[in-house]
């Protein structure tokens, strides 16, 4: 049996990228940004911040990463190195239609295949999405690069063909085949196409998909702000020029996961478009409330095959409460349920915490954020610390999940992101 080659998807794919926690504040607090994010990275989560800038002028470097694994490394890492899925296979249909002709080591590894197969079948997915971005506040305007990732792969499993049936190439005919008594068992070209795994293997119905988009951003932002019955409220825009890599491949099932990180670098397309964003903030003193969309505009990039990667609009809600002058809570909701690269998972999220920044020197951060759609992640804690003087400052944040998977025989979170960042501040407080 032939190794499935590398071919194209011809359907449209429609996507909504999450609301990727992305800079350093938000990441440590449940990812709440929207009521909460001054400064550099305001125009990322709520432009309407700029409005409410702490200093004149900040600059901020940041770069992160985030994992999102669903039952799928395991599986495959075992298909790949420790079932020989192809070989096995192919072993099992060159001894059709002799019975007894398989050893041991060929029936356990099929019986083994075809149980991490039915996992698989479960449901299943990687999303590895790196962040990155370089951001400039000064005053109600911002300026910035950001870079966002969703690249994903995930096993498409034909349930209905998971069934031992094999060609015999040699002498024609048709055979099952049973584990459990190593014994062969005549049928027909039919029940060959309708029901064996070697035949949707063979023909792309069951197959490893390696999906996504790299996003680089470049928004112009400004925020403007005026009174309502003694509340502020202000309104922010980005107009964003956008640059989209696409990618889009069909690998084997037992394809090891070293082997998926090579794989993007091919059928790659490269086109821009341009998003916008709206925000709105109320602030009356201690208490902020804010709400923001964002890629209202559904931008669309190309695959190399002709088919379109849209980027849905996202909606989200904010509030943030100074309980003191060095203590604020904070907390975000999405408005949208939002799809992502992992098939059949959906994100819609909740989350919040508390910021302790007792002069511009320090900040100490802490919270959660939660699935409301899916509960494969469970419970997500996050924390972040950031130190050092007011114009040169280092930050770090991750977040991480409470519910695990396995990878190499380890207990891994099913989700987890880190972010570094590097911060200067000038004038103001």
């Amino acid at each position: 049996m032939k190794k499935v080659l590398l071919s194209t998807l011809a359907a449209i794919s429609l996507f909504g990228l999450d609301f990727q926690p992305l800079g350093f504040k938000a990441i440590g607090m449940g990812g709440a940004g929207v009521a909460n994010a001054s400064g550099s990275t305001a125009a990322y989560y709520n432009p309407a911040l700029l409005a409410k800038t702490k200093y004149t002028v900040e600059f901020s470097l940041n770069a992160g990463i985030g994992i999102r694994e669903i039952n799928l490394i395991d599986p495959i890492d075992k298909l790949a190195n420790e079932y020989e899925l192809t070989d096995t296979i192919d072993t099992i249909a060159d001894n059709a239609p002799i019975s007894g002709s398989n050893d041991e080591t060929t029936i356990s590894n099929i019986k083994g295949a075809l149980n991490e197969i039915y996992k698989l079948s479960q449901g299943n997915g990687i999303s590895i999405d790196p962040t990155a971005a370089f951001a400039f506040q000064a005053g109600h305007f911002a300026i910035g690069v950001y870079a966002l990732g969703d690249l994903t792969a995930n096993a498409v499993i034909d349930r209905q063909h998971l069934y031992l049936i094999f060609k015999d190439e040699e002498n024609g005919g048709y055979y099952y085949y049973y584990p459990d008594t190593d014994t062969y068992g005549a049928t027909d070209e039919q029940t060959y196409k309708d029901y064996s795994l070697e035949y949707a293997l063979d023909n792309n119905l069951t197959y490893l998909n390696v999906d996504g988009i790299a996003i680089a951003e470049v928004p112009i932002s400004y925020a403007t702000d005026f009174e309502v019955n003694g509340a502020n409220i202000s309104l922010g825009i980005n107009i964003k020029y956008m640059q989209g890599i696409t990618y889009k491949q069909i690998l084997a099932l037992d394809t090891d996961s070293d082997e998926l990180e090579d794989s993007l670098n091919e059928n790659s397309k490269t086109s821009t478009n341009f998003g916008v964003d709206l925000g709105m903030l109320i602030d009356a003193g201690d208490f902020r409330m804010g709400l923001v969309g964002k890629y209202l505009n559904s931008p669309e990039f190309d695959y190399y095959d002709g088919s379109k990667y849209k980027v849905s609009p996202m909606w989200r809600g904010g509030v943030a409460v100074d309980l003191t002058s060095w203590i604020t809570f904070a907390m975000d909701i999405d408005l949208t349920e939002n799809d992502t690269g992992i098939k059949d998972f959906k994100s819609q999220y909740v989350g919040g915490g508390v910021n302790i920044h007792p002069g511009s020197w320090m900040s100490i951060r802490a919270g959660a954020m939660r699935n409301m759609i899916q509960d494969e992640e469970g419970t997500i804690v996050t924390a972040g610390l950031g130190f050092g003087l007011k114009w040169f400052q280092l930050d770090v944040a991750a977040e991480a999940s409470t519910k695990t998977g396995t990878y190499d025989g380890n207990d891994i979170p099913r989700y987890f992101k880190v972010n570094v960042a590097l911060l200067s501040r000038w004038g103001g407080n």
